[in-house]
């Protein structure tokens, strides 16, 4: 108990004394001086150390460079959205655009028939509203009782002119009709369809 620990036993892995080695539990072990050993293994200590911290810093480094892949990723993923919505809002763009043309070209037409049926509206009316005044007038001369007055009015020629007035000129069957205007779009939606990504350089 008093005797000074000086040794170290390699094959118990522990410190002991000299009485230990030549009377005690160690008399069969190899030893070796604890200072000896005690260096040894400072300095194998020491290179562990220095083995660990050049690991974690290789290994900070790595952690660092896939950091700096994820920022990267990232920004080319937001940069490639960007491009993509730009591509898909100027085909939106081309779209309205023909969409608005193709929507004024049926107003346009649209806009010709109508003036021309309501034009004929309008003769019509004009010559149903002159007929009529007619018959009033000549309900009225039918109730004169002098010949004189009655010979003057000369109803009977205008009546004839205006049954003869020309009363032809009416829209042709179908004039109505707008199917002409009918569009196929689903080969465009399935050439839409078909949009992916470019492969390769």
């Amino acid at each position: 108990e008093d005797e000074r620990i000086n040794i170290y036993c390699l094959r118990c892995e522990a410190p002991t004394c000299s009485l230990c080695k030549v009377f005690g539990a160690h008399k069969d072990c190899e030893v070796a001086p604890l200072p000896a050993v005690y260096q040894r293994q400072k300095s194998e200590l020491s290179d562990g150390i220095a083995m660990l911290v050049a690991g974690n810093d290789r290994i900070q480094a790595i952690i660092t460079q896939m950091e700096e892949i994820c920022h990267t990723i990232e920004e080319n993923g937001r940069r490639q959205k960007q491009h993509l919505g730009l591509r898909f809002d100027a085909l939106y763009g081309i779209l309205e655009e023909r969409k608005k043309e193709l929507l004024q070209s049926i107003a346009a037409e649209q806009e010709a028939k109508l003036q021309r049926v309501r034009g004929l509206i309008r003769q019509y009316g004009d010559h149903l509203e002159a007929s009529s005044k007619l018959v009033e007038s000549a309900i009225q001369a039918m109730e004169e009782p002098q010949m004189a007055l009655y010979l003057q009015v000369s109803l009977p020629c205008r009546i004839t002119d205006m049954s003869k007035a020309s009363m032809s000129s009416r829209p042709e069957p179908g004039y109505e009709n707008m199917d002409h205007f009918s569009i196929n779009v689903d080969y465009v939606a399935e050439m839409l369809r078909t949009i992916e990504f470019q492969t390769g350089a």
